[in-house]
Protein backbone atom coordinates (compact mmCIF):
# COMPACT_ATOMS: atom_id res chain seq x y z
CA UNK A 1 0.00 0.00 0.00
CA UNK A 2 1.42 3.38 -0.96
CA UNK A 3 1.83 6.23 1.50
CA UNK A 4 -0.91 8.18 -0.28
CA UNK A 5 -3.33 5.25 -0.07
CA UNK A 6 -2.53 4.84 3.60
CA UNK A 7 -3.21 8.52 4.29
CA UNK A 8 -6.58 8.33 2.53
CA UNK A 9 -7.45 5.13 4.37
CA UNK A 10 -6.68 6.73 7.73
CA UNK A 11 -8.59 9.88 6.75
CA UNK A 12 -11.56 7.74 5.72
CA UNK A 13 -11.56 5.94 9.04
CA UNK A 14 -11.36 9.23 10.91
CA UNK A 15 -14.19 10.67 8.83
CA UNK A 16 -16.38 7.63 9.47
CA UNK A 17 -15.64 7.87 13.17
CA UNK A 18 -16.56 11.53 13.17
CA UNK A 19 -19.77 11.04 11.24
CA UNK A 20 -21.54 9.79 14.35
CA UNK A 21 -20.10 12.40 16.68
CA UNK A 22 -21.68 15.78 17.19
CA UNK A 23 -18.79 16.65 19.49
CA UNK A 24 -16.12 16.70 16.82
CA UNK A 25 -13.44 19.16 17.73
CA UNK A 26 -11.34 21.46 15.56
CA UNK A 27 -8.69 18.82 14.85
CA UNK A 28 -11.27 16.33 13.62
CA UNK A 29 -13.02 19.00 11.57
CA UNK A 30 -9.68 19.95 10.01
CA UNK A 31 -8.95 16.33 9.00
CA UNK A 32 -12.47 15.85 7.63
CA UNK A 33 -12.38 19.13 5.67
CA UNK A 34 -8.96 18.34 4.20
CA UNK A 35 -10.15 14.89 3.12
CA UNK A 36 -13.31 16.29 1.55
CA UNK A 37 -11.43 19.08 -0.28
CA UNK A 38 -8.89 16.60 -1.67
CA UNK A 39 -11.66 14.31 -2.96
CA UNK A 40 -13.35 17.26 -4.64
CA UNK A 41 -10.05 18.38 -6.18
CA UNK A 42 -9.70 14.97 -7.86
CA UNK A 43 -13.22 15.26 -9.30
CA UNK A 44 -12.51 18.80 -10.55
CA UNK A 45 -9.33 17.60 -12.28
CA UNK A 46 -11.40 14.97 -14.13
CA UNK A 47 -13.96 17.64 -15.05
CA UNK A 48 -11.17 19.92 -16.29
CA UNK A 49 -9.82 17.17 -18.57
CA UNK A 50 -13.31 16.36 -19.89
CA UNK A 51 -14.23 19.98 -20.63
CA UNK A 52 -10.83 20.58 -22.25
CA UNK A 53 -11.26 17.52 -24.44
CA UNK A 54 -14.94 17.79 -25.41
CA UNK A 55 -15.42 21.59 -25.23
CA UNK A 56 -18.95 21.52 -23.79
CA UNK A 57 -18.94 24.77 -21.82
CA UNK A 58 -21.85 24.85 -19.37
CA UNK A 59 -20.28 27.11 -16.76
CA UNK A 60 -20.29 24.27 -14.23
CA UNK A 61 -16.51 23.78 -14.32
CA UNK A 62 -15.82 27.43 -13.56
CA UNK A 63 -18.38 27.37 -10.73
CA UNK A 64 -16.75 24.22 -9.33
CA UNK A 65 -13.31 25.82 -9.42
CA UNK A 66 -14.56 29.05 -7.84
CA UNK A 67 -16.32 27.26 -4.97
CA UNK A 68 -13.28 25.01 -4.47
CA UNK A 69 -10.90 27.97 -4.32
CA UNK A 70 -13.15 29.57 -1.74
CA UNK A 71 -13.29 26.29 0.22
CA UNK A 72 -9.51 26.21 0.19
CA UNK A 73 -9.36 29.80 1.45
CA UNK A 74 -11.83 28.99 4.23
CA UNK A 75 -9.80 25.92 5.16
CA UNK A 76 -6.63 27.99 5.41
CA UNK A 77 -8.54 30.38 7.72
CA UNK A 78 -9.56 27.42 9.93
CA UNK A 79 -13.25 27.75 8.94
CA UNK A 80 -13.59 24.03 8.39
CA UNK A 81 -17.37 23.62 8.39
CA UNK A 82 -17.81 26.44 5.88
CA UNK A 83 -15.03 24.92 3.77
CA UNK A 84 -16.81 21.56 3.73
CA UNK A 85 -20.05 23.19 2.60
CA UNK A 86 -18.30 25.07 -0.22
CA UNK A 87 -16.37 22.02 -1.43
CA UNK A 88 -19.61 20.00 -1.45
CA UNK A 89 -21.15 22.48 -3.89
CA UNK A 90 -17.93 22.51 -5.93
CA UNK A 91 -18.08 18.73 -6.29
CA UNK A 92 -21.70 18.85 -7.47
CA UNK A 93 -20.77 21.36 -10.19
CA UNK A 94 -17.76 19.27 -11.21
CA UNK A 95 -19.93 16.16 -11.57
CA UNK A 96 -22.37 18.14 -13.73
CA UNK A 97 -19.48 19.30 -15.96
CA UNK A 98 -18.24 15.72 -16.35
CA UNK A 99 -21.73 14.47 -17.21
CA UNK A 100 -22.32 17.27 -19.75
CA UNK A 101 -19.07 16.28 -21.46
CA UNK A 102 -20.06 12.58 -21.58
CA UNK A 103 -17.34 11.62 -19.10
CA UNK A 104 -17.29 8.97 -16.42
CA UNK A 105 -17.74 10.35 -12.91
CA UNK A 106 -14.99 8.99 -10.64
CA UNK A 107 -15.81 7.28 -7.35
CA UNK A 108 -14.86 10.48 -5.49
CA UNK A 109 -17.82 12.16 -7.19
CA UNK A 110 -20.09 10.37 -4.73
CA UNK A 111 -20.36 11.73 -1.21
CA UNK A 112 -19.53 9.44 1.67
CA UNK A 113 -22.03 9.04 4.48
CA UNK A 114 -19.61 10.93 6.73
CA UNK A 115 -19.43 13.86 4.30
CA UNK A 116 -23.19 14.00 4.03
CA UNK A 117 -23.58 13.82 7.79
CA UNK A 118 -21.12 16.65 8.41
CA UNK A 119 -22.76 18.96 5.85
CA UNK A 120 -26.43 18.03 6.19
CA UNK A 121 -27.39 21.20 8.08
CA UNK A 122 -25.39 23.53 5.84
CA UNK A 123 -26.69 26.54 3.94
CA UNK A 124 -28.46 26.25 0.60
CA UNK A 125 -26.48 26.23 -2.64
CA UNK A 126 -27.85 29.69 -3.45
CA UNK A 127 -26.64 31.06 -0.14
CA UNK A 128 -23.21 29.48 -0.67
CA UNK A 129 -23.04 31.07 -4.14
CA UNK A 130 -23.91 34.49 -2.70
CA UNK A 131 -21.22 34.01 -0.07
CA UNK A 132 -18.70 33.11 -2.78
CA UNK A 133 -19.52 36.13 -4.93
CA UNK A 134 -19.30 38.45 -1.94
CA UNK A 135 -15.90 37.11 -0.94
CA UNK A 136 -14.39 36.59 -4.41
CA UNK A 137 -16.21 38.84 -6.91
CA UNK A 138 -13.42 38.73 -9.53
CA UNK A 139 -13.38 34.94 -9.85
CA UNK A 140 -13.78 33.91 -13.53
CA UNK A 141 -17.14 32.33 -14.28
CA UNK A 142 -16.47 31.05 -17.78
CA UNK A 143 -15.27 27.51 -18.44
CA UNK A 144 -12.93 28.50 -21.26
CA UNK A 145 -11.19 30.99 -18.92
CA UNK A 146 -10.67 28.26 -16.34
CA UNK A 147 -9.29 25.92 -19.01
CA UNK A 148 -6.76 28.56 -20.08
CA UNK A 149 -5.77 29.68 -16.57
CA UNK A 150 -5.78 26.37 -14.75
CA UNK A 151 -6.54 26.33 -11.05
CA UNK A 152 -4.88 25.76 -7.72
CA UNK A 153 -7.67 23.81 -6.03
CA UNK A 154 -6.07 21.43 -3.56
CA UNK A 155 -4.85 21.72 0.03
CA UNK A 156 -1.54 20.48 1.31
Amino acid sequence: MTRRSMVYLVASMVLLTLSGSVFAGPDEDRVAARYMIKRTARVIRVAHRQVNEHKVYTGDLSKAVAHQKFARQLFQNAEYTRAMNQTKVARRFAVRAITANKGVVPQEGNFTSGELSMTKNGPSDEQLSRELHAAMPAEPMQDDAVIKLGADIDVK
